[in-house]
């Protein structure tokens, strides 16, 4: 399973720039859901150099080129400082089939939120019905 760059879309409009607090966390987050779903991180670099603009068609071809059977896309939506909201798509990338999807909310905009938002998105993707057979070891 192949694991996209999270991406963040922050609505929050919080005064103080915090993009650097931003890049580490859905880093974080990425980390997180390739241990505990086994899965391999694809690195933004790679995904900037050969998709640009980051189409669906052009991401599927990309993880399909490195011979990725699922494909883990992740956006995460910050509405303030304490609602982040995770939307989570996990895809066939052979048969271009959506198999799970997820949407969890999560509080506190801070390491320790983000890490454990991972874990439990990790797992709730590992029990779904067609989750459960994307453990690659």
């Amino acid at each position: 399973m192949a694991i996209l760059p999270v991406k963040l879309l922050d609505t929050s409009h919080e005064a103080r720039d915090q993009a650097q607090d931003h890049e580490r966390r859905l880093e974080l987050l990425a980390k997180v859901l390739a241990s505990g779903m086994a899965g391999q991180r694809i690195e933004r670099t790679e995904v900037e150099r050969a998709c640009s603009p980051q189409t669906t068609d052009c991401l599927v071809k990309l993880l399909r080129d490195r011979g990725a059977e699922r494909g883990l896309f992740v956006v995460v939506q910050k509405t303030s400082t304490l609602i982040l909201q995770i939307f989570a798509d996990l895809v066939d990338i052979r048969n271009e089939k959506l198999l799970v999807h997820k949407e969890l909310n999560f509080r506190g905009d801070n390491d320790e939120a983000w890490r454990r938002a991972g874990e439990f998105l990790a797992r709730q993707l590992e029990a779904a019905p067609d989750g459960a057979s994307s453990r690659v070891r």
